[in-house]
């Protein structure tokens, strides 16, 4: 537990998420059960080998993903958990307090109104983690803006005591405590391209 400050409150969380230049590192535990995602909000890391991981969300046990394949806009989450089971994808799932979580904009939930703003990689700038950026900037805070790395999402979220545990799934380590690489939008960009030029 830490004492942080969030706006002008001093409030004590549990520090899940930790960093230095190099990486960065959850405190974990393993997925007990999938049904555990069918409630509240996860932060999606699948891939956690790959430089960089995919980056997702699931809300109440919808999925939302942009991806150089499809967009997927409340999908359930089962669905996901088959297609990442087949490849035994390791794949952590971060826990995010609720607060005022998904508020309607033009008649659709946050994730939703997020997510659909956004076409498949490849067609523009953008990449998987905008969509989630722009639901946390959204639902939670406009600090959130300045967060383009999932580990910069990490660390303003830490820092306002949102979040509430970490869940691994595949993931082969025996440590409570998974350690990952930084890396930079210009990796991002190559990583979509490689992707790209498989499906061709």
């Amino acid at each position: 537990m830490a004492l942080c400050f969030s706006g002008n409150k001093l409030i004590d969380i549990q520090v899940i998420f930790t960093e230095n230049n190099r990486s960065y590192s959850l405190q974990v535990n393993s997925l007990s059960s999938t049904e555990e995602l069918n409630k509240g909000l996860w932060l999606v890391i699948a891939g956690v080998n790959d430089i960089p991981p995919h980056i997702a969300l699931i809300d109440d046990g919808k999925y939302y993903s942009v991806s150089a394949r499809k967009v997927k806009v409340a999908e359930p989450v089962d669905k996901f958990l088959k297609a990442i089971g087949r490849n035994s994808l390791p794949t952590l799932f971060v826990g995010i307090k609720q607060g005022n979580q998904s508020p309607q904009m033009g008649g659709l939930r946050g994730a939703e109104a997020a997510f659909q703003r956004y076409p498949v990689l490849g067609n523009g700038d953008h990449t998987c983690h905008w969509p989630i950026r722009d639901f946390f900037v959204e639902t939670f805070s406009p600090e959130f803006a300045s967060g383009d790395l999932v580990f910069e999402l990490l660390a303003i979220a830490q820092k306002q005591g949102l979040l509430t545990e970490c869940k691994s799934l595949y993931v082969k380590s025996n440590s409570s405590v998974i350690t990952l690489p930084k890396y930079t939008n210009e990796q991002i960009k190559e990583r979509i391209n490689s992707i790209l030029k498989i499906n061709e």
